[in-house]
């Protein structure tokens, strides 16, 4: 049975490997400066920003220059910043709902590893609603279109 296994995992390995080119991926782009990020939306087109940080980044003001950045550009914005080390299925129901209500139609994910993480999950949610975090465990899961996410580190 184990050997079985194996020839399983290696033939699906060695079959993705070679399909892996042709997939229609979206990297995303990913922005070194404040100052930048109103360009990009505005010519994605989008109306209104989701931030999504935590409670740390934005209690030391390092929002503030992005927050400042929007503004300046009269891009309206909301912030969740609620995310916890390791985000919860909470975390991202609580900001897929801000996103929602807000009208928002953009996400930046501003600050480390969690908060990139929940604004992942929080795109993923919003694209396929109805399925839960749980099922979307894998590779290829979802196909339908995120929205614009932007990464602030």
């Amino acid at each position: 049975m184990n050997y079985l296994r194996k020839i399983y995992c290696r033939s699906f390995q060695i079959i993705f490997k070679a399909v892996l080119p042709f997939l229609p991926y979206r990297k995303p782009q990913i922005v070194n400066s404040v100052k930048a990020l109103p360009e990009v939306i505005q010519k994605k087109k989008c109306n209104r920003v989701l931030i999504i940080t935590d409670t740390g980044i934005r209690k030391l003001g390092l929002t503030s220059r992005l927050e400042k950045a929007l503004e300046n550009a009269q891009i309206p914005y909301c912030i969740y910043d609620k995310t916890v080390a390791n985000p919860t299925t909470e975390n991202v129901s609580e900001a897929m709902t801000l996103y929602l209500e807000e009208g928002c139609d953009c996400i930046i994910g501003f600050g480390g590893g969690s908060s990139m993480d929940c604004a992942k999950a929080t795109g993923a949610r919003i694209a396929k609603p109805k399925q839960s975090l749980a099922k979307m465990k894998g590779i290829l899961k979802i196909h339908k279109r995120l929205p614009l996410q932007e990464w602030m580190r």
